[in-house]
């Protein structure tokens, strides 16, 4: 009844048999027959397929824990025979979205090889969704990104910082003109002044009437822009989703709608005057910066070593 427990992981973390499928690159009625096989052999169902997302049953709820248990057990086997292979090699495996890999990890990986120079760091860009299977897999050893919800609890995870989130807002716009008082320049921005307390914080609802582009289901800025816009009264218009953050700040660069954005991000790019920035005028507009990795048992001295180098750093310093 184990045999094909990936399968049934795969509905439980997408909620779905046809996105399940998809991302098992196989058909939904062969994934279904898998499924169906394990509950005959169990002779009860671990799926109750008449809520929308499905949910598990009682049954299924156990069965998913004991899944998480076989591989917390793989995980420590696979942690340590990488840790004696690995132990004269010093590499560390570091993952993240673009945005990190391309602006804040390379000057950290600097610094880092400057305390540590027999160690080697290697970095690997990939989305949301992939990033925590890499850390599964092993693929990497750490994950640096936005928070996340339902992490296993064979990873550990931290707030290594916070930012705020922004709107982005295409200077184009003639919403700007009305929202004078609260509106930011990007080099206001950059410079921080944007966290002095005495700049105003707009209310959403004051674009209700405008074009958004949103992060994917399932990215934190996704949850975090609905929740604020239908706290504001709302719901938005959006006219696209995209995988990464960077993305979504080019789009509303080039003046196709508005975007949610980490305020950082105006520390790494160039100044530009075809953006308004606004603070928001909610107690959500803020994103914790996560650091994700196996357990502690499993950890390596250079895993060790980079935690701690981490934790005596600020997003601010980099």
């Amino acid at each position: 009844m184990l045999k094909d427990m990936d399968y049934v992981y795969a509905v439980y973390v997408n909620k779905s048999f046809s996105k399940a499928a998809e991302n098992l690159y196989i058909s939904q009625p062969a994934l279904s027959a898998k499924i169906k096989k394990v509950e005959e052999e169990i002779g009860i169902p671990l799926f109750d397929r008449s809520s929308n997302p499905i949910e598990l049953t009682t049954a299924g709820e156990y069965y998913i824990e004991s899944i998480e248990n076989i591989m917390n057990i793989e995980q420590k086997m696979k942690s340590y025979f990488n840790r004696l292979r690995d132990e004269n090699l010093k590499t560390l495996n570091i993952g993240g979205a673009s945005f990190f890999c391309t602006y804040i990890l390379p000057k950290v990986v600097q610094e880092f090889k400057k305390e540590y120079p027999g160690h080697t760091v290697s970095l690997l860009e990939a989305n949301a969704d992939d990033l925590m299977q890499c850390l599964r897999s092993g693929i990497v050893d750490m994950v640096i990104d936005v928070e996340k919800k339902g992490i296993p609890k064979y990873f550990r995870s931290y707030a290594w910082a916070k930012e705020h989130i922004l709107l982005a807002v295409p200077a184009a716009l003639e919403i700007n003109e009305h929202l004078k008082k609260y509106r930011l320049t990007f080099d206001e921005v950059a410079n921080g002044h944007y966290l002095n307390e005495k700049q105003l914080k707009v209310d959403l609802n004051a674009f209700e009437n405008e074009n958004f582009v949103l992060l994917k289901k399932g990215n934190d800025m996704h949850q975090r822009g609905l929740k604020m816009c239908k706290k504001a009264g709302f719901n938005p218009k959006v006219s696209m989703h995209l995988d990464q953050m960077l993305t979504s700040y080019y789009i509303a660069h080039n003046g196709k709608g508005i975007a949610f954005v980490r305020a950082g991000v105006a520390r790494y790019l160039e100044s530009t005057n075809k953006l308004y920035f606004y603070k928001i005028n909610d107690e959500n507009a803020y994103q914790n910066i996560m650091l994700y990795h196996k357990n502690l048992e499993s950890l390596s001295k250079i895993d060790t070593d980079f935690i701690q180098f981490l934790n005596q750093r600020s997003l601010s310093d980099i």
